[in-house]
């Protein structure tokens, strides 16, 4: 117990040991929401601290409770700080979607896991921390309609560049190398917008990230929402620079584009993954097939880069199609198109997913030392056996690719491209900034040794 007689909660964002990645650059850091959120719905007669690893690695802090989120890459990282605790009595909970997707894992290097969304379950968790009766699961349940509570942003690092912001949850795509739809549902569910925009106007962030998987939705309500969404940031006069993702269709409605832009929207994340049909079918990118079937995937962009909306493209390297020569082949594709910055990865079959799942009953998984090998499913390298070439093999290539893909005379024609296109030096500052970001960690990042 603390002088102040209060009991202390402490949440910790773990990183990954294994490699520097999106550590190298501020911008491409992103505030721990969910464990901001556990903060906001812990009562006020708890003293809650967060131990963040983006800036800080971890020192021993003195606590009551502690509670560890992770993604996959992290899990290693989460149970070696859990097991620190609970050598000395300490409980831990864990959640996150790593433990929600394998909490009979979890478990074992915890007292309790939370699975799921948190908001229906924590003050249950706390309740019975206090009477010595802590479960060993604990399962949230979703709402329809989001009321969640404002995270408690005083405790984040004052390093971070951008304010995460959620105003949506769930997805009813199903691609196979993903685990939202699993961890959060497969429909769209909404926080009121009068709350998204009361908690915009307090966010001292000039910028702001909108973590929705899909910011615009797959269906017309959802898009008439996200217009209005929009509208309400424009009639309150909040200005604010924004990132968010969204798939293809974004670029479908002419009046949302501009509502967009004129919310504060400078670039938009679009998951384009691959040009290969093959390829599209194999990951479950329906839309994606469609779209590439019936219009050139610039058209798409350029209907979007007109509006001085800057585009980043996601591609992966690494289906079961995918041969040497398709990957100098994507990496062609990738120098030719007209997105203004690029994140790359490798494909990667995360728990919870039907990729994973399907690798591992046909035993193509090689690195199922668990938990020590989750730290390497962060994107980097290949964790299964592809169907064309062997693992040194796609390393060789897929090292040609990204270093094409990021040369410097590429950089500079594609920062000339973005600045022809919006005509808006501000925008096109903040879009070459994260091309630069992302080329660091590609480049280098993924080698370094974390220290």
């Amino acid at each position: 117990m603390n002088h102040d007689q209060r009991r202390t909660l402490l949440l910790i964002n773990p990183v990954s040991q294994l490699r520097t990645g999106f550590l190298m650059n501020r911008a491409t850091k992103c505030q721990p929401l969910s464990l901001g959120i556990i903060a906001g719905l812990t009562p006020q007669e708890w003293k809650v601290k967060i131990i963040d690893e983006n800036f800080r690695q971890f020192r021993y802090y003195e606590a009551d409770l502690v509670g560890i989120t992770s993604f996959t890459a992290t899990a290693t990282r989460a149970y070696e700080l859990a097991g620190i605790y609970r050598a000395k009595g300490i409980p831990v909970v864990m959640g996150g979607i790593h433990a929600t997707m394998v909490p009979d894992e979890a478990g074992q290097y915890c007292d309790s896991v939370v699975m799921g969304e948190a908001e229906s379950i924590w003050q249950q968790v706390l309740e019975d921390f206090e009477s010595g009766s802590l479960k060993k699961q604990y399962r949230g349940t979703f709402t329809d309609l989001i009321h969640q509570p404002l995270p408690r942003r005083e405790l984040f690092h004052p390093g971070y560049i951008a304010a995460s912001i959620q105003t949506s949850r769930g997805c009813p795509m199903d691609c196979s190398f993903c685990s939202v739809s699993a961890f959060n549902g497969r429909h769209y569910r909404f926080r009121p917008i009068n709350e998204v925009l009361d908690e915009l106007e307090q966010v001292s962030n000039n910028y702001v990230f909108f973590v929705d998987d899909n910011i615009v939705g797959h269906n017309t309500s959802a898009r008439e929402r996200a217009k209005e969404l929009f509208t309400g940031i424009i009639e309150r006069g909040i200005k604010k620079h924004w990132i968010s993702q969204a798939s293809l269709n974004f670029a479908d409605d002419e009046e949302l584009l501009k509502l967009a832009a004129r919310s504060g929207c400078s670039m938009i994340f679009l998951g384009v993954e691959t040009e290969g049909i093959e390829q599209l079918a194999e990951a479950g990118k329906k839309l994606n097939l469609h779209m590439v079937k019936d219009e050139t995937y610039n058209q798409v962009f350029n209907r979007i880069r007109k509006h001085g909306i800057g585009v980043i493209g996601g591609f992966i390297f690494g289906f079961d199609h995918d041969t040497p020569q398709n990957l100098l082949n994507r990496a062609r594709f990738i120098r030719k198109s007209h997105v203004d910055s690029i994140q790359v990865s490798v494909l990667t079959p995360l728990p919870g997913t039907r990729l994973f799942e399907e690798l591992r009953e046909a035993g193509r998984l090689t690195h199922t030392n668990l938990p020590a090998d989750w730290e390497r499913y962060d994107y980097y390298e290949p964790v299964f056996k592809l169907n064309n070439m062997s693992a040194e093999t796609f390393d060789h290539y897929r090292s040609m690719a990204w270093n094409s893909i990021f040369s410097w005379p590429q950089m500079v024609s594609r920062l000339f491209r973005t600045l022809l296109s919006n005509r808006n030096l501000k925008n096109t500052s903040i879009v070459w900034l994260n091309l630069y970001h992302y080329r660091r960690i590609f480049l280098l990042g993924w080698k370094r040794p974390y220290n």
